[in-house]
């Protein structure tokens, strides 16, 4: 028994002292020198870790796990902090309070090359009574894993009321919740200003602007060389400002991609749409939206409008059916150029890209000066045009071949001209309305209140429809007076080459060349 009891003993002793080996501790003590916490294990804090004011505080994980509280903050900075992890293998801090921050910063606050992971926001760089917080986020990750409601009032994985710069980090929030919070005002009525280059935010928002507790406060986001993974929320109207520059990819297919991303980029940025993109996009000028190899670019009922911006299509773009040139922009249809494109007073020309149908009336309203170029495509549809008082609608077909059609009804109350191409009805033309018929291609002869110009006819074709074609006139030709042309050298020296003329003089030639010989000869004889 007492073997028994001596065994027992030093297994109990022995498992307590492995126990206590693998237990983190709960203090710094003893880790901290000139200032500097260098871990040499695991630390679970059962408190927050406050430096006031006055004091400058470096923290090195060291490749060890920080654990804050389960009820507060891990840190709570008025003063200067540092937090590293000099680590071969690197470390985390771990926050697994629901309802608090993890790191609060109301003072100088510097994270290099940390993992922040938080239950609930990782970082929250504050502002409160004389307190202004200064945080620098660089080479870092912060991931929050909470999950539900904002109703508890989640602030975003980094949530900032003060000054930020953040660069070449990640920052990532779960699927329903978001990345950054740029928020202002508040007790303290001060402006916030968060500067992010080189980095990854992820989540259903990744950032969001709101102004708290204040009429003029302003929330400052600029955002350059990064992705974006989510939407974006923030109105100018409660103090949001926002601002994107370099190269920027966006793999979120939502209207508010356009409406801050796109809308509130600098002259020179480049935005990839890394995503099958199928809803608004206007780009302004100086910007380039790029579709890459394998995405779509859907036009739907508002257009993409190019303006005096770029659109560099390495993928594709569907449902473009119509162009509209001095707007540059691409729409579905005529119905969604003329009504979406086309100032109220404007004057442009819309191209058709590809055969198209129409499932609305078109109207051309008052003042507007529209040209249609069919382009070789067909217009399909029961619905029909409908032109103005006032409104002007040209058509022409400047295709090669000319095979464009128009097939809706055309109902003309202002000016109608049709230059080309072939229309299943002939247009309709109401009192007080000009229609005017330089080409074209119809079902009948006899269109009412038309003009067709004096140089041009109607005739029948062989398919028993009618065209609009110029008249064919007769050019008479009469022969001019007969005249005797000079003699040209060319035509002398033809005739000095006349067989019977040559003959002759070689005859004389050669009679001459005897008689020259023959007197030589007599010569010599008569002096030897």
């Amino acid at each position: 028994m007492k073997k028994i009891s001596l065994f027992a003993t030093i297994f109990v002793a022995f498992f307590a002292f492995g126990v206590m080996n693998v237990e983190a501790a709960t203090s710094f003590d003893g880790m901290e020198e000139n200032g500097v916490i260098t871990l040499t294990e695991n630390v679970e804090l059962a408190s927050k870790y406050q430096i006031d004011d006055d004091k400058e505080i470096t923290i090195d994980l060291n490749g060890y796990t920080l654990t804050g509280p389960t009820d507060n903050y891990l840190i709570d900075n008025r003063g200067t902090i540092k937090i590293i992890d000099n680590g071969s293998s690197k470390g985390k801090i771990s926050c697994p309070s629901s309802t608090s921050s993890c790191l609060r910063n109301l003072g100088e606050m510097t994270i290099d090359g940390v993992t922040v992971e938080s239950a609930f926001a990782a970082v929250k760089n504050d502002a409160e009574n004389d307190y202004y917080g200064n945080l620098t986020v660089k080479n870092a990750t912060l991931i929050s894993t909470r999950t539900g409601s904002t109703s508890v009032g989640f602030t975003g994985v980094l949530q900032n009321w003060g000054s930020a710069i953040v660069y070449n980090t990640t920052i990532t929030a779960t699927e329903n919740e978001y990345s950054v919070f740029a928020r202002s005002g508040s007790a303290t009525n001060t402006d916030s200003t968060i500067t992010i280059s080189n980095s990854t935010l992820t989540g259903s928002n990744f950032v969001v602007q709101e102004r708290d507790g204040s009429n003029q406060t302003t929330q400052t986001v600029n955002i350059s060389n990064s992705t974006l993974n989510g939407q974006a929320k923030g109105n100018k109207s409660s103090g949001a400002i926002s601002s994107y520059s370099g190269d920027i990819t966006v793999t979120t297919n939502k209207v508010s991609v356009n409406n801050v991303v796109v809308a509130n980029s600098k002259p020179g940025t480049k935005i990839t749409f890394d995503m099958d993109y199928n809803t608004t996009l206007a780009i302004p000028e100086g910007v380039t939206v790029i579709i890459p190899e394998g995405r779509v670019l859907t036009v739907k009922t508002n257009g993409v409008k190019v303006g005096d911006g770029k659109l560099e299509l390495q993928g594709k773009m569907e449902g473009a059916g119509v162009y509209l040139e001095n707007a540059n922009a691409y729409y579905p249809t005529l119905q969604n150029a003329i009504r979406y494109g086309v100032s109220s007073k404007g004057t442009d020309t819309i191209k058709l890209l590809d055969n198209i149908k129409e499932t609305s009336k078109i109207d051309v309203n008052s003042n507007k000066n529209i040209t249609i170029d069919l382009n070789g495509y067909t217009v399909d549809g029961t619905n029909s045009v409908v032109i103005a008082n006032n409104g002007t609608l040209t058509f022409m077909d400047t295709s090669k071949d000319k095979t464009g059609e128009f097939n809706p009804t055309i109902t003309n109350n202002g000016s109608l001209t049709i230059e080309g191409g072939t229309f299943a009805n002939a247009p309709v033309t109401n009192d007080g309305a000009t229609t005017t018929l330089n080409g074209g291609t119809y079902p009948i002869e006899d269109i009412e209140n038309v003009v067709i110009p004096e140089d041009k006819e109607i005739i029948k074709n062989e398919d028993g429809s009618y065209s609009i074609v110029p008249i064919n006139e007769e050019i008479e030709v009469t022969d001019p007076e007969p005249t005797t042309p000079e003699t040209p050298v060319e035509e002398v020296k033809e005739e000095a080459k006349n067989p019977e003329t040559s003959d002759g003089i070689l005859l004389f030639l050669g009679l001459t060349v005897v008689g020259i010989a023959g007197s030589v000869l007599t010569y010599i004889r008569l002096h030897n």
